[in-house]
């Protein structure tokens, strides 16, 4: 405020008086670039503050981290192309950039220095403010949100000279993976602060994967499914197919584990109806006794059978075909036996372009 008398006004620091210019431009708020640059300090001390139930940043960032890093872990071990071993490395390198942004604002609204972030950086004080400042950490964070919505709409880990079948068999099984997970939750009574406490993820991030808005690695759908009281197994292939390349089957057991499972899960992706409800949804096809069997995975179901089962609990033949029919080659490719001449193909009911194995007694 300027004194009646003109010519002096106080300051908005120190509240001491001090000569204002009598100009037209601007009037002068601070007596001193000190009491001005002090004031400063003391609003951006005041926006630092972070409510108290605000999680990091950093560590939703740091989740998908641990994602990526699996996966290009995965590539190597499957001795994957470099083509897509560099793929997987820029896209660490790139999410690693945007953590580091991340990491030093949850820092800095916790009230840590720029002298401390600058020395954590091994970088001067002026470049890392010029780096991270709120304004280019945020811009920067934007970018990611943008990003990520993008790819949200494309099929995961599906190139695109793959057929469109495949493409849209990834997102099928990506929405009966989180059907599956949500249905678990449901069962479990759980809160999803009390699952995220229990696997140590963020309440938000077990959230988007429960909304099919994240298609997790496998280590984190095992620990969830293990925490919300389910069994592993039924959801593994799904995730397998919702990546894209489901590995071959190592022998008949295991084959026969893997259609019984994700038979299983998409039964539990379903809702878990009754046996009842899925014969007759089947349309006659199933009788309850037949779906009980299915379900338990006491024998191998015909593929007419195992086709009607999964059309009555929402799923799509073509998608679970190659599960049954590595059953059948490793049970046939078990045996010893005189090739017989083969027989005119079986019509497919459920998948016109691949021949039928033929029907098994119960």
């Amino acid at each position: 405020m300027t004194d009646d008398n003109g010519g002096f006004a106080q300051c908005q620091g120190c509240s001491a008086q001090f000569p204002q210019n009598a100009g037209r431009g601007r009037r002068r708020a601070y007596c001193s670039r000190a009491c001005r640059s002090r004031a400063q300090r003391q609003r951006d001390g005041r926006s630092r503050q972070a409510p108290h139930n605000a999680l990091p940043i950093g560590r939703s960032i740091a989740e998908e981290l641990y994602s990526l890093a699996f996966g290009l872990l995965e590539a190597e071990y499957g001795d994957a192309d470099l083509d897509e071993l560099l793929s997987r490395a820029r896209s660490l390198a790139k999410e690693t950039d945007y953590y580091i942004s991340a990491a030093v604002r949850d820092a800095r609204q916790k009230g840590v220095s720029w002298e401390s972030v600058a020395s954590g950086a091994a970088v001067s004080v002026a470049t890392a403010r010029a780096r991270w400042g709120e304004a280019q950490v945020m811009r920067r964070l934007q970018m990611r949100a943008v990003e990520r919505a993008a790819a949200r709409h494309a099929p995961a880990s599906v190139p695109e000279d793959r057929p469109k079948e495949s493409r849209e068999a990834v997102g099928r099984a990506s929405r009966q993976l989180a059907a599956a997970l949500s249905q678990l939750h449901q069962d479990s009574g759980l809160m999803i602060r009390e699952v995220a406490e229990s696997t140590e993820l963020s309440p938000s991030y077990v959230s988007r994967i429960l909304s099919v808005d994240r298609t997790p690695t496998w280590p984190v759908v095992h620990q969830l499914v293990k925490v919300l009281g389910g069994d592993p197994v039924e959801l593994r292939v799904l995730w397998e197919i919702a990546q894209g390349v489901p590995p071959a089957p190592q022998d008949f057991i295991d084959a026969a584990t893997r259609l019984n499972g994700v038979l299983r899960g998409l039964h539990l992706a379903a809702g878990n109806p009754t046996v009842k409800e899925v014969s007759e949804q089947s349309n006659g096809t199933l009788d309850p006794a037949a779906v009980e069997a299915i379900l338990a995975g006491t024998e191998v179901p015909t593929w007419q059978d195992t086709g009607a089962f999964v059309i009555a609990v929402g799923g799509h033949p073509a998608d679970i075909r190659p599960q049954w029919e590595a059953v059948y080659s490793s049970m046939l490719g078990a045996c010893d036996f005189v090739p017989k001449p083969a027989a005119p193909p079986v019509p497919d009911p459920y998948d016109s372009t691949a021949p039928d194995q033929g029907r098994t007694a119960r």
